[in-house]
């Protein structure tokens, strides 16, 4: 990531999680979701920061900046937003079903509406 944050960490929970491997996270966020009735959407996290959410042009040279800029359509915004949104839309993309009737489109999400991206 390119920010850099220090926090405290004081519940021993967060502290422990800390340390787990990031599929022993995912089995944990799994077996949650089951237990509350949540879907969690598997993501796969390529190009999400270097694909622009707004016009989808692939920047391939992003350097060591904090900000994306795109040469395509000039939008700007920090880059773990970018990034972050572009995992949102690829999970709004793989569960969304789309039906279209005359000039319009109905979307809809698949099973629950409450949504984990993982």
């Amino acid at each position: 990531m390119v920010a850099k944050v220090k926090r405290l960490i004081r519940s021993k929970t967060a502290r422990a999680m800390l340390t787990w491997a990031h599929y022993r996270f995912k089995l944990t966020l799994r077996h949650q979701a089951e237990i509350t009735g949540t879907t969690v959407v598997d993501v796969t996290e390529e190009y999400t920061s270097k694909t622009c959410t707004h016009c989808g042009h692939v920047h391939s040279q992003l350097g060591g900046s904090k900000v994306f800029r795109c040469p395509e359509c000039g939008f700007t915004l920090p880059r773990d937003w970018n990034g972050a949104f572009g995992i949102f839309l690829k999970a709004l993309r793989d569960t969304a079903s789309v039906t279209l009737t005359g000039n319009s489109a109905i979307v809809a999400l698949s099973g629950n509406s409450r949504i984990n991206v993982a």
